[in-house]
């Protein structure tokens, strides 16, 4: 009768392969926790590279806070944790190590779980996809990219971490801040938002806002979401003398628009609310495109946004995006196509999501709203006859024969 050596080689050797799995991943389990970091081979373990740069502090300590944005904010977002870090390095004493690198699982379980069987934490390139940040120019970024900062004193005193990753199933911008304390990973995340606010790439530029409609199965399960669709417009624009126009009619549209807007931080200090709502009418051809493309041209500090056709069904995202990059103008146009009076539109939401819109609108919002029709009879009453929708409605007609 032979005797066994009950080792742990022979141990492994004679359990079935599933139990043999289930002691290595615990040994290795083990050996992770014990071994000391200099052991470890850390360059190309993402979770090695995040707990090293926190070694001084439990992983426990540290405070992930979350933030799902819109998927058109990525490009603003990257820029800010780039400027987080940079401004702060040149001022030395800070070091900056940027991981590009596909990463399942979100930073807290990064930072505290195990590894787990169904997925890996080895640093493999992120795949990059392309943003456009300005008329015809694209920048390709990472889709999911990670910062470890080892010192940033004006906010933390301690290192911190943050993530930024792209769902594009989703259409979302996932943004995770680590950082030593609640009260940190708060400033951190609020820096990082009002920054990439600040310096949008879309403030103050002329945008043309559409949406991709999504896509469903046989079994109506989505298979792509719906998305925001924002593109730069070429501003091309129109002189005084370009479009002909009555000059009281002119004077009307300039006091309604343009002086609105370059006195806006004077009404504000004296409680003048800012809103305000022009509805531009008459028949086709008679200058509403020229004169909305006129106002662009005379409000070059303000984000400028043009919605029409389809864009219209998705109104409250149109005011949405005007608030954030506030100062801000909207023109919406062929309103009447989508926004017929009620006997004519029984079984539309979009009415109902236009004046819930211009209602919302806050008094400090300097938020702006022009409508265009060619029909102005078939427009809903209640965005035209009521007040604090439409503060001024201008008829632009044929050249009378002084004009001709």
């Amino acid at each position: 009768m032979s005797i066994r050596h009950y080792s742990l080689a022979n141990a492994l050797r004679y359990r079935r392969p599933s139990a043999r799995k289930k002691v290595s991943t615990t040994i290795r389990s083990l050996a992770e926790k014990c071994l000391p970091r200099l052991f470890r081979d850390s360059t190309n373990r993402l979770d090695y590279r995040l707990r090293d740069a926190i070694a001084e502090h439990s992983p426990e300590d540290y405070v992930v806070n979350t933030k799902v944005l819109p998927v058109y904010r990525f490009v603003d977002l990257y820029r800010a944790i780039d400027a987080l870090g940079n401004s702060q390095s040149k001022s030395g004493g800070t070091t900056i190590d940027k991981i590009d690198t596909k990463a399942k699982e979100d930073l807290t379980d990064l930072l505290r779980a195990d590894l787990t069987d169904w997925c890996t934490r080895k640093i493999v390139r992120s795949s990059e996809s392309a943003w456009t940040v300005a008329d015809d120019v694209e920048e390709f970024l990472p889709n999911n990219c990670f910062w470890i900062v080892t010192s940033l004193r004006s906010v933390s005193a301690h290192p911190f971490i943050v993530r930024l990753n792209h769902n594009a199933y989703d259409e979302q911008a996932n943004l995770e801040v680590a950082a030593c304390g609640s009260a940190a990973a708060k400033l951190l995340l609020a820096w990082v938002l009002e920054h990439s606010l600040a310096h949008s790439i879309y403030r103050h530029k002329l945008l043309s806002v559409g949406f991709q409609t999504g896509n469903k199965d046989e079994f109506g399960d989505i298979e792509k979401q719906e998305r925001l669709r924002i593109s730069f417009r070429l501003a091309s624009p129109v002189a005084r003398d370009q479009f002909v126009i009555d000059d009281q009619v002119f004077s009307t549209l300039y006091r309604n628009v343009v002086d609105l807007h370059r006195r806006s931080a004077l009404l504000k200090q004296h409680g003048v609310p800012l809103r305000r709502g022009v509805l531009l009418y008459g028949p086709p051809g008679t200058g509403k495109t020229y004169a909305c493309r006129y106002l662009f041209g005379e409000l070059p500090e303000t984000t400028r946004i043009v919605a029409t056709g389809n864009a219209l069904h998705k109104i409250s995202q149109v005011f949405d995006l005007a608030r954030l990059y506030q100062p801000s103008l909207i023109v919406l146009e062929d309103v009447d196509l989508v926004f017929a009076s009620r006997e004519n539109n029984l079984y539309s939401s979009s009415l109902g999501d236009l004046l819930d819109q211009m209602d919302g609108l806050k008094p400090h919002e300097d938020v702006g709203v022009i409508l265009t029709t060619n029909s102005i009879e078939r427009l809903e009453p209640a965005i035209k006859d009521r007040p604090g929708r439409i503060s001024q409605c201008i008829y632009l007609g044929p050249p009378g024969a002084e004009l001709s």
